[in-house]
């Protein structure tokens, strides 16, 4: 029996705030907070995101990324960015049921991580992910995404 779940992140073009806990390398917690934009043209989906992280130093991350629309019925697509790390990234979404999970890795295979985003509702998806640069932990996240138009 397959549950098939609609989701809204990726999926709907729109304006999506984020809030939430950044983990640094040595595990202390800062709130993280910052605006999404998912725009889709017909053959590229974008991804541009702002997170400024409150820390004795507050910090402003932006991030694009550039995602292959999947093609009908599929359930995972690939994405890629230049932003946002020591070296560009490429990675997938791959849908399962009410998540969104999301490896990725850097060309080199230095830089790496994952991302796991899960459906609360329409409105609403709890993410959680780490970033490693070779077989040290950089960052982690624990962060709420909500819709906003």
């Amino acid at each position: 029996m397959q549950v098939e779940v609609a989701h809204s992140y990726l999926y709907q073009p729109g304006l999506w705030d984020i809030a939430g806990i950044y983990y640094d390398v040595n595990n202390n917690a800062f709130p993280q907070k910052g605006t999404l934009l998912v725009s889709h043209e017909s053959d590229l989906w974008i991804i541009e995101a702002q997170v400024t992280i409150t820390t004795e130093q507050t910090q402003t991350v932006a991030s694009r990324y550039e995602i292959q629309p999947p093609a009908e019925g599929a359930a995972f697509t690939e994405w890629k960015s230049e932003t946002g790390g020591p070296e560009p990234v490429y990675g997938l979404y791959v849908i399962v049921g009410d998540t969104i999970m999301s490896p990725w890795q850097s060309r080199s295979g230095a830089y790496w991580g994952q991302e796991v985003l899960t459906r609360v509702d329409e409105n609403d998806y709890q993410a959680r992910g780490f970033a490693f640069l070779e077989n040290e932990k950089v960052s982690a996240w624990s962060t709420r995404l909500m819709f906003n138009g």
